[in-house]
């Protein structure tokens, strides 16, 4: 049985990313970074399930389906294909989202998380700030059917399955903050195509890519408390056209938007 570094080269020498390389190690070796670094000259501790996993991936499978599994804010998600594998860049909208949460609000509040996918947004949320109730939506039922995996048994988490505000709004639920990341991809050839091969169109693709922050905003009034946050991950491309939506929907809010660790424009918060 070779060892960890000798698995590690191995994968290298074919043309795997390193990132893929790592993420498999700790995988079959049931390691986090740190302890996959001190025992990275002794003996794999699954050769076989670790070669099927790279052949998975050379084969167009994404590291993280492979294993069902991916890490947001350093927590483990369940994630299959019924849900996008949740993204670095993301993480920085639910740290900037409880920032502004503490700021804004001193007492029990009620954050929904639309288009909620694995869940990684909203549980994360629920997981930091606790004392707040908290519901995921999304169209999907598998999608909802994952992000009730990841729950597992938090009670302050309630499910609902419907398009954007569509059940809040059938079940008069009034809310003090809106977390979204809708799909707002437009021009599919910009897509990775191990992405687009994989992860779900539905969460994908939005032409044009305003339509479900509009939507949104167009039916926030109904369901938002008159002291509210809302919460958007956007393209990079985006700025102009939201802040146009924001105008024109949100006239009397104040907004502002913020760039990512990449340095690009990436998120917009709308405040009352």
């Amino acid at each position: 049985m070779p060892s960890n570094r000798e698995a590690y080269f191995e994968a290298i020498k074919i043309g795997v990313p390193k990132p893929v390389v790592d993420f498999a190690l700790q995988e079959v070796n049931s390691f986090n970074y740190l302890e996959l670094t001190k025992n990275f000259d002794q003996e794999i501790k699954n050769y076989s399930l670790f070669k099927e996993s790279i052949n998975k991936y050379l084969n167009g499978e994404m590291i993280e389906y492979v294993f069902n599994k991916a890490y947001f804010l350093s927590q483990p998600f369940y994630v299959d294909s019924n849900v996008l594998i949740p993204r670095q860049e993301t993480e920085q909208l639910v740290l900037e989202t409880e920032k502004i949460i503490k700021e804004m609000f001193s007492g029990n509040i009620v954050v929904a998380d639309v288009c909620s996918g694995s869940g990684a947004i909203g549980l994360s949320l629920a997981l930091r700030l606790t004392n707040n109730k908290y519901y995921l939506s999304d169209i999907s039922k598998e999608a909802i059917r994952v992000s009730k995996i990841n729950a597992k048994h938090m009670t302050n988490v309630t499910f609902l399955d419907g398009d954007m505000l569509t059940p809040f709004i059938e079940n008069n639920i009034k809310l003090d903050v809106i977390v979204c990341n809708p799909p707002y991809i437009q021009d599919i050839a910009s897509i990775d195509k191990r992405t687009y091969k994989q992860e779900p169109h539905l969460a994908l693709l939005a032409n044009p890519n305003t339509k479900f922050y509009e939507q949104l905003l167009i039916d926030a009034p109904k369901v938002l408390n008159s002291k509210h946050l809302i919460a958007f991950e956007i393209g990079e491309d985006m700025k102009d056209s939201m802040e146009r939506l924001v105008r024109k929907h949100c006239p009397n809010d104040d907004f502002c938007f913020e760039n990512d660790i990449y340095g690009k424009t990436r998120f917009l918060f709308i405040k009352s």
